[in-house]
């Protein structure tokens, strides 16, 4: 009787250590996060090549609300892939001031471009899952993300005496992130994250028209490398099972 009780648990606990999470169960899902974040970064570029003098740039960039929408697929050993869209954006804003009815020079544009904005941001990342064994509604996962992006402005004056200007991004960044998700029911799940920010690398080209500015400057390129750069983010999203 002893024998057949201690057999009974025995595999009563192979069978728990065996089982899944049933929260699990699912084998893609799309989601839709908001993405809180701020951003604080530098841009070099060289004077030119016979002298080690360069311009810095620093740009400061906060985004309260900002949607990005994901597709996720499990994996074999029930860990996630993911691919999410961070940015598509292509734009046109025209600007121009005008001096009107004026007895002297009467009507003439004051100032004035066309700026066409660019901005594409995908990232692919590696969702490792944790209580996969533990039938629990929270399960905390650690993401590997690589951020691949590009952006371009291309500004078009509308009067002779400015000149046009162009320039390309084009980098990657790699961030760590500690996730914990809710399932909240069979359908769909809480997803928090916050990501960090390993390193990111990007290449910078910038051109210009001014014919007053010697050829040699007038394209202006450099490479860009920053490890653990100033980016604190957040996202909130929900998921959808099937």
């Amino acid at each position: 009787m002893k024998i057949s009780i201690l057999l009974l648990t025995v595999l009563q606990f192979v069978a728990h250590c065996f089982s899944q999470n049933t929260n699990l169960d699912y084998k893609k899902a799309i989601k839709i996060y908001n993405l809180t974040s701020y951003e604080k970064y530098s841009k070099s570029e060289n004077i030119d090549d016979s002298s080690s003098a360069y311009k810095l740039s620093t740009v400061s960039d906060l985004q309260i609300l900002h949607p990005t929408f994901a597709f996720q697929w499990k994996t074999k050993k029930n860990n996630f892939q993911e691919i999410e869209i961070s940015y598509l954006m292509l734009g046109k804003k025209s600007t121009i001031t005008e001096l009107k009815e004026d007895p002297i020079y009467g009507q003439q544009v004051l100032s004035g471009s066309n700026l066409i904005s660019t901005h594409i941001s995908a990232q692919y990342e590696f969702i490792l899952n944790f209580n996969k064994l533990k039938d629990t509604k929270f399960i905390p996962a650690i993401g590997f993300a690589v951020n691949p992006y590009y952006k371009q402005n291309n500004d078009t004056p509308k009067i002779a005496t400015s000149f046009p200007e162009s320039e390309i991004t084009v980098g990657t960044k790699v961030f760590i992130t500690p996730r914990l998700n809710y399932q909240i029911n069979s359908k769909f799940y809480l997803d928090v994250n916050i990501p960090f920010c390993i390193f990111d690398t990007y290449f910078l080209s910038k051109k210009t028209g001014n014919p007053f500015i010697p050829i040699s400057e007038r394209n202006v390129k450099s490479f860009n490398f920053q490890q653990f750069p100033l980016f604190i983010s957040g996202r909130i999203g929900v998921g959808y099972k099937f």
